[in-house]
């Protein structure tokens, strides 16, 4: 027995009820204390303190802000509609104003209101590409211009990944370099003109197109630059629409009776033509043409004369010297240069080579295709209305023509005709050139038979 058992009270159910309603008692105490203090700490939650109480305040975390956050004016855009915020229903605040109606409370309409709107813009839809508090780009993007144009056009960023050749412009600027975000007078968006925003990068081609005397016209019809070129990105070099004279022959390959100006067919020209000429048979109309504008007719990029008859001046056939040999004209005598020679006589400058009417390579050639051996036409050469038949035929070492416009004349590379004496006639008579009948004779006597046709008044040298 504890010694002190005797003195002890008994146990009483009393007191024990009355020891726990003293700690309840106390418990209760602390809690209102507790809840006393956290009233006091708690957050003035008020439209007008939505930053400042801690609550909302990462979106003043951006490199990029909007005004009104910046300023903690939220009732600036946003309205109360809940006076206990926040509240177990949410949606405590609603926009002040609907769609772009809200943004220009603030904003100037100025460039919204073009012939031709941005889908979005259109809409009011401005929080599709803005993010309304902040943002990591500039102009309040929610992600660099590109990827957010191309969020949208997925199917340039497709065709874009499989290109082999895209537009400088994306590829070290972004979409902004050409297109307006919210509305143009232009097509698609544009900055401006089509053939004059390109030349505000391509210095180079205004240039040409300002100096020229003879412009390509396409840059001037349609769409212009978009007649030869895509805007984006392409399989071909120069964002070409096609490659060579597959694009050319977009304009320069049909017929259009209807119209007086229609630019020639060079397809029906060289099509089913046995001889074509180099460049033409591989496609390369640029070997020869200017694209964008030249100072020679046609777009030519050297001088040619494109007329019949032609004084002749040393530098007037440079632009075929570009791949002939300048001495299959030049030369005189002449030794392996040419072909057409007569013996050592330069067949080339008799014809070419005179004061006033010097022939052309027109006279006798075709520029682009022909049926005949060195593009020589067999259906003759036009002369104003008439076509001037050349009736050319060769030999193993020589040919002859029985042509429009002199009688009939052989040459021979390696036993030469010689005009100057009077067996001459008879020996052209009984020879004639290859796959011809019969030929008018020569005229006995001359001392320069070219220079006696009727046609050809003058020497035969310069």
């Amino acid at each position: 027995m504890h010694p002190d058992s005797k003195t002890m009270k008994p146990f009483s159910a009393g007191s024990a009820a009355a020891g726990r309603g003293r700690r309840a008692l106390a418990f209760f105490l602390h809690v209102l204390a507790l809840l006393s203090v956290l009233g006091l700490m708690a957050p003035d939650c008020r439209a007008d303190n939505c930053l400042a109480n801690g609550c909302h305040g990462e979106i003043k975390g951006k490199p990029v802000v909007h005004a009104p956050v910046d300023g903690d004016d939220c009732l600036s855009c946003h309205r109360q509609v809940n006076q206990q915020h926040p509240s177990a229903a949410g949606q405590d605040f609603a926009a002040a104003a609907e769609g772009g109606a809200l943004c220009f409370q603030c904003h100037a309409q100025e460039g919204f209101n073009g012939r031709r709107k941005h889908g979005p813009s259109a809409s009011g839809a401005c929080t599709v590409c803005h993010d309304p508090h902040g943002s990591d780009q500039q102009g309040l993007l929610k992600m660099p211009l590109k990827e957010l144009c191309l969020d949208c056009h997925q199917d340039f960023a497709a065709s874009m990944e499989e290109a082999a050749y895209l537009h400088t412009a994306i590829r070290k600027l972004d979409c902004g370099a050409c297109h307006l975000p919210h509305s143009s007078d232009q097509p698609s968006l544009l900055k401006g003109d089509s053939i004059n925003l390109c030349f505000g990068c391509h210095e180079n081609i205004k240039n040409r197109y300002d100096t020229s005397l003879d412009k390509h016209k396409a840059l001037y019809v349609r769409q212009r630059c978009g007649n030869c070129h895509f805007a984006h990105y392409s399989p071909y070099p120069a964002l070409l629409v096609k490659q060579g004279a597959d694009l050319c022959f977009d304009c320069h390959g049909q017929d259009e009776s209807g119209r007086s100006d229609a630019p020639a067919n060079i397809r029906a020209e060289i099509e089913g033509k046995e001889v074509v000429h180099g460049p033409v048979a591989e496609g390369e109309c640029s070997a020869c043409h200017e694209v964008h504008g030249s100072n020679f007719a046609m777009l030519l990029s050297g001088p040619f004369p494109r007329t019949f008859y032609a004084p002749y001046q040393p530098d007037a056939y440079d632009f075929c010297f570009q791949c002939h040999d300048k001495e299959l004209l030049t030369a005189q005598p002449v030794n392996n240069q040419t072909g057409f020679r007569n013996g050592t006589d330069n067949l080339h400058f008799r014809h070419v080579a005179r004061k006033q009417k010097g022939r052309t390579c027109l006279a006798c050639h075709s520029v682009h295709a022909s049926n005949g051996q060195k593009l020589i036409n067999p259906e003759g050469i036009a002369f104003g209305k008439w076509q001037i038949p050349i009736r050319f035929a060769a030999t193993e070492t020589g040919g002859g023509c029985v042509p429009g416009c002199h009688r009939s004349l052989d040459y021979d590379r390696q036993t030469p005709f010689d005009y100057t004496k009077p067996s001459a006639a008879k020996q052209a008579a009984e020879t004639p050139a290859a796959g011809q009948n019969s030929s008018p004779p020569a005229a006995a006597g001359d001392s320069d038979a070219l220079a006696v046709e009727p046609l050809d008044t003058e020497q035969g040298t310069p």
